[in-house]
């Protein structure tokens, strides 16, 4: 497989996407499951501002006819958002490590703000010839379906939403009393309400009328919430994705492979309505414009570039 096809899935997959101990109990109000859901969803309802971190771990089985190659992507990403002026900054990196002796692609980088209905980003695949560049794209209409699907806080609450929820031990985090709640979502409803959509967006170029309920085979959630403020502090996610070359619309491939990612991502949330800065470096605002793209996101960006990557090098 082509060395920038590979640096190209990688990307998708990694942002398709992207694109998730006790203390003095007899001294404290005892909460259900229900009113611990009920306070952080409400909460989240007022929240202005604020920041997170990210560490997504994949592990990938490449198999094809010949051969299997085991590979390991481990992404660090941060993110600032302004939820009430629709302002964000993401930025991330990622790395690949494989035991084969084949060539791997170089690390990825990634920034990204979104303005209101402009989105800016810089993508760096890490192949020669293809330096990183600033493109800007308007969102079209109904970019808030967009919007959303940046905000990580908002996709951790539709999930807590339509979960069942069910209350674990108490832990401490970094000096903090928290609940630990073990969230297990109604499939059909998290796939219906959350899913459809980021994989409609994040999978651009997979075959058409295929069941893209397909690709995700698993998943299991645990949120962390500080008992003080009843903010979630930490989510710790692992998902399983199964994709076969039948799932990807890539012009002139013969060799038909499968890719098995185990997906394991631990998010911070911090600094909740604390005043932010997000500010468009200047050459952002003079990049050039892409036509406006039906629901565009990150993992379009992706394909994308993958596809100008496949013209340039052949």
């Amino acid at each position: 497989m082509k060395r920038e096809l590979m640096a190209g899935l990688i990307a998708v997959l990694v942002i398709a996407s992207v694109m998730m101990f006790s203390g003095c109990v007899e001294e404290e109000k005892e909460m259900s499951v229900a009113d611990i859901k009920a306070e952080v969803l409400a909460n989240a309802e007022e929240t202005d501002t604020y920041k997170f971190d990210m560490d997504v771990t994949m592990k990938m089985l490449l198999s094809n006819e010949t051969n299997d190659t085991e590979m390991t992507t481990i992404s660090n990403g941060r993110g600032v958002l302004n939820v009430a002026d629709k302002k964000m900054k993401l930025y991330m990196n990622t790395s690949m490590q494989t035991i084969e002796t084949t060539e791997v692609p170089e690390p990825m980088e990634m920034e990204m703000y979104l303005i209101n209905t402009t989105m800016y980003m810089k993508m760096n695949l890490g192949i020669p010839g293809l330096p990183p560049q600033w493109t800007k794209m308007e969102m079209p209409e109904g970019y808030e379906e967009s919007w959303a699907s940046q905000n990580q806080l908002e996709q951790q609450m539709e999930l807590l939403n339509i979960s069942e929820v069910e209350l674990l031990a108490d832990e401490e985090l970094n000096g903090v009393d928290c609940y630990v709640l073990k969230i297990v979502p109604d499939m059909e409803k998290f796939w219906n309400s959350t899913m459809a959509a980021v994989m409609a967006r994040s999978t651009q170029g997979l075959a058409p009328g295929m069941d893209l309920q397909r690709i995700l085979k698993s998943m299991s959630t645990k949120e962390w919430i500080a008992k003080d403020t009843m903010y979630p502090v930490k989510t710790q996610m692992a998902v399983r994705l199964v994709v076969s070359s039948e799932d990807l619309a890539i012009p002139d491939m013969v060799e038909k492979f499968t890719m098995t990612a185990d997906e394991e991502v631990e998010m911070l949330f911090y600094d909740y309505n604390q005043p932010v800065s997000i500010e468009l470096p200047e050459a952002a605002e003079a990049a050039a414009g892409l036509p406006v793209m039906p629901m565009l996101n990150q993992s379009d960006f992706n394909q994308t570039a993958l596809n100008q990557t496949a013209i340039t090098t052949e």
